[in-house]
Parts: C-alpha cells; structure tokens; sequence
C-alpha cells in the first residue's frame, strides 16, 4: 500500500531554514564558546606580552581602550581587523548600574547587513545572558540574534552581540537602544537599556557580478554575485533546477586575493550560511571591504550532494516508528516521546552541521521544535530534536549528509 506524499509548502521553507540556523546557532554557541574568567584573562594576558613583539597586535591596543571582547574579534576575524585599521569601529563607553549589576556597551560595528554591540557585564552574583533586544527610536527591529552564554558561577563577561539583518533596514534614525535582559536566582529578571547614537555614516553595500557556473559531476550551480559590506562578505548562488541531486552543502568556503590573502566562512555572525528553497544559496565569509583587489578566487572545500527526492526521514510519532528513510541514510534513528535522536558516525575532516533542516506534519503544517541538544564522542555525532506535542506522521528534511560530489574547486572571479 502507497503511502501518502507530504506536500511541502515551498513558501515557508526560506524563513524555516533561516529561524532553525538561528535557533542551532544560539544552541551550539552555548555548548561551544562557552568561556570562563580565567581563559579571558590569560589571552588578555598573552595579548599585552606580545605588544613586546608585534608591532600589529600593539597598534590595534592603542587604539582600542578596552581589551577582551574587540581585540578578541581582531584577532579571529580579518574583517573587525580592517574595521578597526579604518576607523570604523565607533566607541559607546557608556555605562548602567541596576541591582548591584553593571553594564558597559564598550562600542558597536553597523552596517547594512547587520549590527554587533561589544560590551562588559560585571556583578556580585552568578550572570546569565537570556536575551538582547535592538531598537531603532521606539520600534523594536525584528532579526537574528546571537550571543554567548558565560560559564557557570561567572560574574563578568566581556563578549559580543550580533544583530543579523534579513532585509537591509533603513537608517533614517542613527538613535538606538539595546535592552539586555539577565537572570539572577535571587534578584528575577534584571533589564538594562543602553541608548546609544551612531556617529559613523553608514558604509553602502558594494555589489559585483560574477555569473560564473561551476559543474561538479553533472551537478550545475552559478556564483551570480558577491556582495561586500564591512561586516561580511555574501557569496549569492544559484543552483541549476534541472539537477539530478540535491546539493545540501558547500563545505569550506573561501576567497583569496590577488596578495595571497585568504578570507573563510564567518564563525560569529549571527548568519553564516542560507540554503533558501528557491534554489538560492548565500555564503557569509570574513569581510573584504576596505581593500580593492581586481581579482578573487573562490575556493571551495567540498560539495555535498543527494538524489533528489531521497533527502527527507518519515516518522510515526503516533506509533514510535521510523516509516521510511534514505538507503544512503547510514545514520542510526530512533523515535522516543515527541523527540528524534540521531547518532552519525564521524566524517573525515568533519564540519559540525545541523543533520535537519526542518520538519513539517502529515497535513503540510510546519511541527515546531522545542529545543535540540548536540554532543559528540570520539566515533559519532548525537542530535537529539524535540518537537511540541504531535502525535502523527511527520516528514523531515535532511540539511547535511557527507556524501563529496566535487572537492577543491577553485574560480576566478574579476571584480569589474
């Protein structure tokens, strides 16, 4: 007996895709960059030993009046570097106390793109982060957010906010505030606002065409353009409809210069990678901004890619079952209560990825997830995704499966 498709509503998947990165995002940022006072305060250490032996690193303290959370970003991203050399980062120092708690936002970074505040959160008691809202005026700007959670029993945090814009928003008004809300056992909620006024004028987003396509094993996508603003660069491609394969992922991106100078895949924004429905994909990379090369090559690392129609799990949560899933699918997959556990086995030269896209109901309607949880050991990768009560069939769209259809493509792109 046939089973019964699962239409996918293709209007919904853009905004699916982009709010479950965000969620993963957030999820790993907490499992992964968790750092503690200690870890600050020997790399804020190491940094002012080698002022004694890099004229660089010594530049960049001089102009920057507090060290850990900019200088941080200095050092793992080439684009906050060229922000910094051209005056672009815009100090704040300004600084709120509440309920014994003080908060300073050292500075921010704004552009089209997105928005990133760097501040110091000090306190007598254990802080938590829970959210950061973004103002324009009064009228809150709905994106994505990410930040890093401190470790437990930490009491100051020297960190960064990333404000990722979806669509470029209009800065009619260069007045803001930022409302972070932290969580204290004993004191409840505390809410602190920071107003803040934008003195820079706004960089314009810098477009080139490239329309160069690429055919990997039969497999056609097109780089149709790369875009620049200071925060990030954005690789825009379109994948070829008459495909035989569903490509899930290009692993390892990045572009190097006519110097030898190579930009990767950015690692703190709060977007790095948007595989949207349509057949468009757009790669976030380390910024190029303030340099003018006549030429770039894109590299890329891997492309992964699956027969079409073969990249969804089907799962019963009514009776506990997996109804159907890829023969390629090595993963092991188990239904328990409303959640999906997934554990798979370790790839060469593994990049972590979310392994599902989204997940959507036996009448089309999207099933919400309730929380994720990620762990590893030294042979597999675990998932666990739990969804909101749901007791019927449910179709899951694969996001990431290592399976290599072309590896270290090289293009040359001029920029015109």
């Amino acid at each position: 007996m046939s089973k019964q498709p699962i239409d996918v509503p293709k209007d919904k998947l853009q905004q699916l895709r982009m709010d479950a990165l965000r969620k993963v995002k957030r999820e790993k940022t907490t499992k992964r960059r968790i750092v503690s006072v200690a870890i600050v305060f020997l790399c804020c250490l190491s940094l002012l030993f080698s002022i004694r032996v890099s004229p660089t690193i010594a530049n960049y303290v001089a102009k920057i009046p507090v060290l850990e959370a900019i200088v941080s970003a200095v050092v793992r991203d080439k684009g906050i570097k060229d922000i910094v050399d051209n005056h672009y980062y815009e100090e704040v120092n300004v600084t709120q106390h509440k309920k014994g708690l003080s908060l300073t936002l050292q500075g921010v970074i704004a552009d089209y793109s997105g928005l990133v505040l760097y501040y110091d959160a000090d306190a007598p008691f254990e802080l938590f982060l829970d959210k950061v809202q973004l103002f324009q005026g009064e009228d809150e700007i709905e994106c994505g957010c990410s930040f890093t959670h401190n470790a437990s029993n930490q009491t100051n945090i020297s960190s960064s906010v990333d404000f990722g814009f979806s669509e470029p928003i209009a800065y009619t008004s260069k007045d803001f505030k930022a409302i972070f809300h932290f969580k204290d056992g004993d004191k409840g909620n505390i809410a602190m606002t920071i107003p803040f006024t934008l003195q820079n004028d706004i960089a314009k987003e810098k477009v080139f065409t490239a329309n160069r396509t690429v055919d990997v094993a039969g497999q056609k996508f097109t780089i149709t353009q790369i875009r620049q603003s200071p925060l990030k660069m954005a690789v825009d491609i379109e994948v070829d409809k008459d495909n035989t394969m569903q490509i899930l992922a290009l692993e390892d991106i990045a572009v190097e210069t006519e110097s030898g100078e190579r930009r990767g895949t950015l690692r703190n924004r709060s977007s790095i990678y948007t595989n949207h429905a349509n057949g468009k994909i757009t790669v976030y990379l380390q910024s190029n901004y303030f340099n003018d090369p006549q030429e770039l090559t894109l590299m890329i690392g891997a492309v992964h890619a699956v027969p079409k129609g073969e990249d969804f799990i089907e799962v019963d949560f009514g009776t506990q079952e997996i109804i159907s899933k890829p023969d390629y699918l090595d993963w092991d997959i188990a239904v328990e209560g409303h959640s999906l556990k997934i554990a798979a086995k370790k790839w060469d030269d593994r990049v972590n990825h979310p392994f599902l896209e989204y997940a959507l109901k036996a009448d089309g309607t999207v099933l919400e997830n309730a929380r994720s949880s990620f762990s590893e050991d030294d042979e597999y990768l675990y998932t666990t995704e739990t969804f909101k009560n749901y007791d019927g069939k449910a179709k899951m769209k694969i996001d990431y499966f290592y399976n290599p259809i072309g590896e270290n493509i090289e293009l040359k792109i001029p920029l015109k």
